[in-house]
């Protein structure tokens, strides 16, 4: 397994998200408020749009567009209207740095 440096420990706040690009797949990089950083497919199952454009809660991001919920960890869906699991990808910090595995 591969695996690639997406950012630094430092360039994203606990709370907050963006979007990285990984082998030109966009997955949404989360630093939740547990301190850990989560990467998942930065699409939503439900419809296309960024859930790195939507919010935090707890461990779960939320859809900007219909409010659909995803659990980090696993991908699960925790809110409808979405009913296929988000993609979720292995995160390694090393040395202030992000690493996606692929």
């Amino acid at each position: 397994m591969a695996r690639q440096r997406v950012a630094s420990v430092d360039e994203i706040p606990v709370e907050s998200m963006r979007s990285v690009d990984v082998d030109g797949e966009p997955v949404c990089l989360a630093h939740a408020e547990d301190g850990n950083f989560y990467a998942i497919s930065d699409i939503c199952t439900h419809e296309f749009y960024f859930l790195s454009e939507g919010e935090l809660w707890d461990l779960q991001v939320e859809c900007p567009q219909h409010g659909s919920r995803f659990n980090l960890r696993t991908g699960a869906v925790t809110g409808l209207p979405a009913v296929i699991p988000a993609k979720t990808y292995e995160v390694k910090v090393e040395d202030g740095n992000v690493y996606i595995e692929r």
